[in-house]
């Protein structure tokens, strides 16, 4: 997947297979939303979408849904943990299987519906303090910006999960 054509918070996506070594688009690209600040992430709470090349690592939601994906229902008691301090810093955890050792963090499961079906982004793997945490593709707000992840309408997160395969090793390319 590609994110691209970059203008202010929007910016659109678009999906693409290998077939015999060759990448060839799937479909129409989707309108998008980034960053409140664009993109090229560069610290904690700077409201930047990554710019690189990045895994789809597993999939969270509110109720199980069709993916080939590793699939994860989020509880009342998940989150992802935003606080460079702790150990558990950019990790998704149930809080009461550990130790809180943070002052920050973000549900999984929110009151609205932004969470109900999101893909982890394997941004910041090394977990670098400061460096940015829980970047996801989720469920767009209108359209509002976000505070570093990628966001789309409903029907398209959905037609996502549904199209991911691990075996195919998905990653996304955000760029301008």
């Amino acid at each position: 997947m590609k994110v691209f054509d970059v203008r202010g918070y929007h910016a659109r996506l678009a999906r693409f297979e290998k077939v015999h070594g060759v990448w060839h688009r799937v479909g129409d690209a989707w309108p998008v939303s980034i960053g409140r600040n664009g993109i090229g992430k560069e610290r904690e709470g700077d409201g930047k979408t990554p710019a690189g090349y990045y895994g789809l690592e597993d999939v969270y939601g509110y109720h199980d849904i069709q993916t080939a994906m590793p699939f994860f229902l989020s509880t009342n008691d998940t989150i992802c943990v935003d606080d460079s301090r702790s150990r558990y810093y950019n990790r998704i955890v149930e809080a009461s299987n550990v130790k809180k050792d943070y002052r920050s963090f973000e549900w999984m499961r929110r009151d609205d519906a932004l969470y109900e079906v999101v893909v982890t982004v394997g941004y910041n793997q090394a977990r670098r303090p400061g460096r940015g945490s829980c970047i996801f593709l989720h469920i767009a707000s209108g359209d509002k910006p976000t505070a570093g992840c990628v966001a789309m309408k409903r029907d398209r997160m959905v037609e996502l999960v549904q199209w991911l395969d691990p075996k195919q090793v998905p990653f996304i390319l955000v760029s301008d």
